[in-house]
C-alpha cells in the first residue's frame, strides 16, 4: 500500500503525538508499505531575510539528513515531503492519505481522490486552538476515522456518519523496560514529565511534590522535557531533549511517576513509565483510563487535586509492598500494548469497507 501521513510540521523537540505517528510510519514502511511523511513547512528560517524559497530548500534538506526530527530514529525507507501549502500538487498520489490533527482534517478532505482513500487518524480532542464545533465538524467529513482511546471514540462516533474506528495505542516493551528492580531503587525518587501546556497539569504537580518534600527533605524530582530547565527547585534533576533509550533509563530510577495531566487523549509517558516498573501516581484525566485502574496498576485522584497526589505518593513512600505490588501489575498491564497487534489492526482497517 502507498499511505501518506499529513502532519501540520515537523518539531525539532519531542512530542508525543508525533512520535506515535512516526512509529505508525516506520513500522507501516517495514511491512512493505511505500510511506511518505507530508509536513508543512515550519517556517524556522523566518526571522532570516532569506526568500520563502530559500528557506524551503534548507529546510527540506535539514530533513533529508536528518536533523529534523533529531531525536526521533524515521527509517531512511519512510520519505519526507516538505509542503508549502496544501494544494493538490504538493501531494503524490497514494492508496491513503490520513489527517493527523485537526489543522490537517479540512486540507486533507479537499484533497481529490487521486491522492488516497481519506483517513483521519485521531489522538485527542484538539480544541486548544479551535472551537468544540470546529472540532466535531472535521468528525463528520466522511473520512474513515479512527481514533487511540475509547473515550475518543465515544465523542466522536456521536458526528461520524460511519463506523468510528478503535485501536489501542502501542507502547515499545523494547524500548521501555524494567532494568532495576523497583524493590531496588531509590523510594524517594519521582518522575516527572516537563511541559509548558496548561493541559499537563505542571501546577498540581509541583504542589504536590512541595507537600512530599516537607515530610521527605530527600525527596529527588528526575524531570524532563523539550525546554530548558525551567525555575525549579534544586532537588529537581532536569533532562532537556534526552533520547528514549535515556527516557527508559530515567524511568529506572525513579520508584514512582508522576502526572497531574487535566486532559489528554492517553498519556504516553505514564504507560512508558508503568512499562519500565515505576510505580504510577496520576489525576483520573480521561485518557489514563486506558491503562490505569486505580488501586490495582496505579494510584489515581482527581484531577487539580495536589494534596491527594500528595497523599498518593506518600501512601505508596510508606508501603514498601503496595508500592512495588502497583509497579508489577503496572509492567503486565502494558505487555498487551505491543505495536504489531496496533499495526495490523490498523492495516485492517484501511483495507475493509
Amino acid at each position: 500500500m502507498k499511505i501518506t501521513f499529513c502532519v501540520p510540521g515537523i518539531s525539532r523537540k519531542p512530542v508525543g503525538g508525533e512520535k506515535v505517528i512516526y512509529e505508525f510510519a516506520n513500522r507501516l514502511s517495514s511491512n512493505g508499505n511505500e510511506v511518505t511523511i507530508a509536513a508543512m513547512s515550519r517556517d524556522i528560517f523566518k526571522k532570516t531575510k532569506l526568500p520563502l524559497m530559500v528557506r524551503l530548500a534548507i529546510y527540506r534538506i535539514a530533513i533529508r539528513i536528518k536533523l529534523i526530527p533529531s531525536w526521533f530514529n524515521l527509517s531512511n525507507k519512510v520519505k519526507v515531503d516538505v509542503i508549502s501549502s496544501y494544494e493538490a500538487e504538493n501531494f503524490k498520489n497514494s492508496d491513503f492519505i490520513v489527517a493527523t490533527a485537526v489543522d490537517t482534517a479540512l486540507p486533507v478532505y479537499k484533497l481529490p481522490n487521486e491522492k488516497g482513500e481519506k483517513v483521519y487518524l485521531i489522538q485527542g480532542y484538539e480544541n486548544w486552538n479551535y472551537s468544540n464545533l470546529y472540532v466535531n465538524k472535521t468528525y463528520s467529513l466522511g473520512m474513515k476515522n479512527i481514533v487511540i482511546s475509547r473515550w475518543l471514540q465515544k465523542i466522536v462516533q456521536n458526528y461520524d456518519h460511519n463506523k468510528t474506528y478503535f485501536i489501542p495505542n502501542a507502547i515499545d516493551t523494547n524500548m521501555f523496560y524494567p532494568i532495576i528492580p523497583t524493590s531496588q531503587r531509590s523510594k524517594h525518587t519521582i518522575g516527572l514529565l516537563y511541559h509548558k501546556g496548561k493541559f499537563k497539569g505542571l501546577k498540581y504537580a509541583f504542589d504536590a511534590l512541595n507537600v512530599v518534600h516537607q515530610k521527605y527533605p530527600d525527596l529527588v524530582v528526575m524531570m524532563f522535557g523539550a525546554p530548558k530547565r525551567p525555575n525549579v527547585p534544586k532537588w529537581y534533576e532536569y533532562y532537556s531533549n534526552i533520547s528514549s533509550k535515556e527516557v527508559n533509563l530515567l524511568y529506572n530510577k525513579c520508584s514512582i511517576f508522576l502526572c497531574a495531566s487535566i486532559k489528554e487523549g492517553f498519556g504516553l509517558t505514564g504507560a512508558e513509565s508503568m512499562a519500565a516498573g515505576c510505580a504510577l501516581v496520576s489525576t483520573k484525566y480521561k485518557g489514563v483510563f486506558e491503562y490505569a485502574e486505580d488501586n490495582y496498576n496505579a494510584l489515581l485522584t482527581d484531577i487539580k487535586d495536589s494534596k491527594g497526589l500528595a497523599e498518593n505518593i506518600m501512601k505508596l513512600f510508606e508501603d514498601d509492598k503496595k508500592r512495588i505490588s502497583i509497579a508489577n501489575n503496572g509492567v503486565k498491564s502494558i505487555q498487551d500494548r505491543t505495536w504489531d497487534r496496533t499495526i495490523k489492526e490498523f492495516e485492517k482497517i484501511l483495507l475493509s469497507k
